[in-house]
């Protein structure tokens, strides 16, 4: 890697190194901007925090010729993130350790630049410093970045075509499909994912929602202009990541949780940083909202996660709060003004654009899901004990659709807001969260995403409930098409207690038959006999695949011709449920 260098006033910058092995496209790049050894003065002049009083920005020229800016962040080095008594078990699994960040003999603190590069080819790049808003020293360099070894999808997207659903840069779709996964739960901490994601991995799931929450994630616990002493758990925020990469999952990362702005719903408000009793500028938790200096003190933070994490392909999307009308005080104006505000400051600031949505605990939300700046909607429901799942999801999911005109994703759902214990004793086999993934990504743009992971899933091993959606998505090709839902396509059904969810598409047909008597609360319902189906069809010959929708194996594969203008299936036995797969 060439590099020059231009300076005006001051040389705080000494060199700029490459410390990327071999840049390939799709792989992260890490650039390490180095002051002048034993002159180390950033930290001691300045807060390396706080981007209005000193910034490092790196503008690249791609071998294309555009131009990406991204912004360094200040990092401090260390020897490994590792596991003190670690104790893996034959399957792969960490079942015992303690996760300790072990700093490096004679480290230092610096800045380093990262990207995720999306094109082959020479790179050039202009660095500057700017201290109090002047540019006082630029630097330029160059480096290559060679072709992936595998095909690299990119970030996901909103399907312009259809605006339901979400799609790779690739054109590859992605439906998500998970759970929330909001913090670690043992001593393993960071490394509870590894677990958790490679359990995911082996049910074709690929999708989690973590919280940058005061006791795992969250960068400004214990201050909001400095982030030195969370430093080993923004170390931890990397491996998650990267354990991201390796498991194929991709995350909702919800920036800021309710509790932090109440001292009344999970109160965290007593000690909140922003609080003035702490040394901050709110007398009261809405002021967030509102308040110049608490807004700006928040975008520098945000400005420090684009910058430390941005380049992440496994970032699904930015999620601005958790259940934002939680908060004390709660103001629609102030709140959804603030969403604009944020939602526009992450989409101009974060090089590679990623999604950006926000949760209420009111299901259908309020003016901020309507923002041309929130990407998809992402409502909260724990309301679905006594109730037909399949019936009240698939109705939400269309009302919300109508609503707001993006997609709907189900970031909570459950029987039981109270604990994983009492939800397992209410749905003991796990039906809800089969119904959470089938019924979410057969009718909105992904499972509807279950809580109490550790207590619940994890801990009575549910994770096989995943599998058969997990498969059949796999084959879901909605990418830059348009459909109709198939309960809405004119569908003949011949019993009153079988429905249907999908997608009708000009030459095919994704279809779920299921027993809408099959619940949570009866698991084994009695069998629906000599069910027939008919849908609407262009005449010609098809390939039907009928999955076992537990597992995702294909049980059937046939060809059937259509000569009536009408696809009939007949004398279905239906217990739970169907799913078939009909395509040119």
């Amino acid at each position: 890697m060439d590099t020059t260098t231009t300076t005006t006033q001051v040389n705080l910058i000494d060199k700029i190194e490459l410390i990327t092995d071999t840049p390939m496209v799709g792989e992260l790049l890490e650039l390490a901007v180095y002051e002048p050894e034993n002159n180390l003065k950033i930290s001691t002049l300045y807060n390396p925090y706080d981007y209005s009083q000193i910034s490092v920005d790196v503008i690249f020229n791609t071998p294309s010729g555009s131009n990406l800016k991204q912004s360094a962040f200040w990092y401090k080095q260390y020897r490994d993130l590792t596991l003190i008594g670690e104790v893996i078990d034959e399957d792969g699994f960490y079942t015992a350790g303690q996760e300790l960040v072990r700093w490096l003999d004679n480290g230092f603190s610096h800045y380093m630049v990262r990207i995720n590069p999306t094109e082959a080819g020479n790179w050039t790049y202009v660095m500057n410093l700017t201290v109090e808003g002047a540019i006082v020293q630029s630097m330029q360099g160059s480096f290559t970045v060679a072709e992936p070894t595998q095909t690299d999808d990119g970030y996901i997207r909103v399907d312009q075509v259809n605006k339901k659903t979400f799609v790779f840069d690739s054109g590859e779709g992605y439906t998500p499909l998970g759970l929330n996964l909001a913090w670690w739960s043992t001593t393993l901490s960071s490394h509870d994912y590894a677990n958790w994601f490679k359990h995911m991995n082996e049910n074709n799931a690929n999708y989690a929602r973590i919280w940058l929450s005061n006791w795992s994630f969250s960068l400004h616990k214990d201050s909001y202009t400095n982030f030195d002493t969370r430093q080993s758990t923004a170390i931890r925020l990397d491996h998650l990541f990267e354990t991201a990469k390796e498991h194929d999952v991709y995350i909702m990362l919800t920036l800021i949780n309710h509790g932090q702005f109440s001292a009344n719903t999970n109160p965290e408000w007593s000690e909140n940083v922003y609080n003035e009793k702490n040394g901050g500028m709110l007398e009261y938790p809405i002021q967030f909202f509102y308040n110049a200096e608490a807004k700006a003190a928040y975008k520098n933070e945000l400005r420090y996660i684009i910058s430390r994490y941005g380049y992440s392909q496994n970032i699904f999307a930015w999620e601005l709060f958790n259940e934002v009308d939680w908060v004390d005080g709660y103001s629609t104006i102030a709140v959804t003004n603030w969403h604009n505000e944020m939602a526009k400051f992450l989409h101009d600031n974060d090089p590679y654009n990623h999604l950006v949505t926000t949760s209420y605990k009111y299901t259908f939300g309020t003016a901020a899901y309507a923002l041309d700046s929130i990407d998809f909607v992402a409502v909260h429901s724990y309301a679905y004990n006594d109730v037909k799942f399949y019936e009240k999801l698939v109705g939400e999911q269309t009302s919300l659709w109508n609503n707001y005109q993006k997609p709907v994703l189900f970031g909570e759902i459950g029987i039981d807001w109270q604990s994983g214990t009492s939800t397992y004793h209410t749905d003991f086999t796990g039906v809800t969260i089969k119904q959470g993934a089938w019924g979410g990504m057969m009718s909105g743009a992904g499972s509807a995403n279950h809580w109490w992971w550790d207590s619940w899933i994890a801990k009575y091993d549910m994770w096989y409930r995943f599998k058969g959606a997990g498969v059949y998505a796999e084959y879901l090709d909605l990418t830059g098409k348009t459909f109709t839902a198939l309960q809405s396509s004119g569908i003949q059904i011949s019993d009153t207690n079988v429905k249907a969810m999908g997608y009708l598409l000009e030459d095919s047909i994704y279809g779920y038959i299921y027993n809408n008597n099959w619940n949570y609360w009866n698991r084994l319902p009695a069998t629906i006999q000599n069910v027939n189906i008919a849908i609407g069809m262009a005449n010609g010959e098809y390939q039907l695949l009928i999955f076992n929708t537990d597992t995702g194996e294909i049980v059937s594969d046939t060809l059937v011709t259509i000569s009536n203008q009408s696809f009939v299936l007949s004398g279905l036995s239906i217990t739970e449920d169907y799913a078939f797969i009909l395509r040119k």
